[in-house]
């Protein structure tokens, strides 16, 4: 397995239990927790994925070596 695909199973695997342990303490009840969760695992994710692309767009941008 290469290393980018190990990172970014590690990554997406450390994001799955953040959004999970803050679903849970967010919600007195557990089911509505649960039920939240895959929106809020796609918000962050989605929040995650657009830094990434800021970054990108700044690497190429400001950091570009020629």
């Amino acid at each position: 397995m290469s290393d980018w695909l190990i990172h970014l199973v590690l990554f997406v695997f450390a994001c799955t239990v953040i959004v999970a342990v803050s679903c849970l303490f967010a919600d007195a009840d557990d089911e509505d927790a649960w039920r939240a969760f895959p929106k809020r695992w796609l918000g962050f994710m989605g929040g995650c994925l657009v830094v990434v692309l800021l970054m990108l767009l700044f690497e190429h941008t400001f950091a570009s070596v020629k």
